[in-house]
C-alpha cells in the first residue's frame, strides 16, 4: 500500500485462520511517500493442525515525509504443539518528524484464563472457542460487510 497525497488515512486489517496442515505466507508493506498521512495495519491469526504461518510487514516512511503517524500490529495465537508461527515487523524510517511502532506476539492460550473459565462451568473445549472468537473479534468487528462477517463467525461456532 502506498501514500501518496497528504490526509490519506488507511486501516488495512488481515486474518489468517491456519486450520490445515501448510505454509500460510502473508506479507505487508506500507509506504508513506508524501507525510502527514496515517496509517494503521491490524493482523490477526491462529494455527492449528500442524499449520506453519509466518507474517512480514514493513513501514516505510520516505524522505521528508514528516507528518507520519503509522502503527504495525501482528498477533498470531497457537492453537496445538504442531503448528508454528513467525511474526516479523520492520520499520524503514528516513524522516524526523514521525509516529510510527508496531508489535508483536505468537503464543498460546493463556491458560489462567482457561482455568478461570473452566472453574466457572464451561468445558474446555468451550473456553477455547470464547478465548479465540475474542482474540478474532478485534479484527472482525472491524469488517463492515455482513456477509463475510457471517461466514466468519460461522466458521468459528463450527
Amino acid at each position: 500500500m502506498e501514500f501518496k497525497e497528504e490526509g490519506e488515512e488507511v486501516e488495512v486489517i488481515g486474518l489468517i485462520m491456519a486450520e490445515v496442515p501448510g505454509d500460510y505466507y502473508l506479507k505487508v508493506s506500507v509506504d508513506h511517500k508524501v507525510g502527514k498521512t496515517f496509517g494503521r495495519v491490524m493482523i490477526r491469526g491462529i494455527a492449528k493442525n500442524g499449520a506453519r504461518v509466518r507474517v512480514e510487514g514493513l513501514i516505510k516512511i520516505d524522505r521528508g515525509a514528516n507528518g507520519v503517524d503509522d502503527f504495525l500490529e501482528m498477533r498470531l495465537l497457537l492453537l496445538d504443539g504442531q503448528s508454528s508461527a513467525v511474526a516479523e515487523p520492520k520499520l524503514e524510517i528516513e524522516a524526523n518528524e514521525v509516529k510510527a511502532s508496531h508489535a508483536a506476539t505468537v503464543g498460546k492460550i493463556d491458560e489462567e484464563q482457561l482455568f478461570y473459565l473452566t472453574s466457572r462451568g464451561l468445558r474446555r473445549e468451550v473456553a477455547e472457542e470464547l478465548i479465540v472468537g475474542g482474540f478474532l473479534d478485534q479484527v472482525i468487528d472491524k469488517i463492515e460487510d455482513q456477509m463475510i462477517i457471517s461466514k466468519l463467525k460461522g466458521k468459528l461456532m463450527g
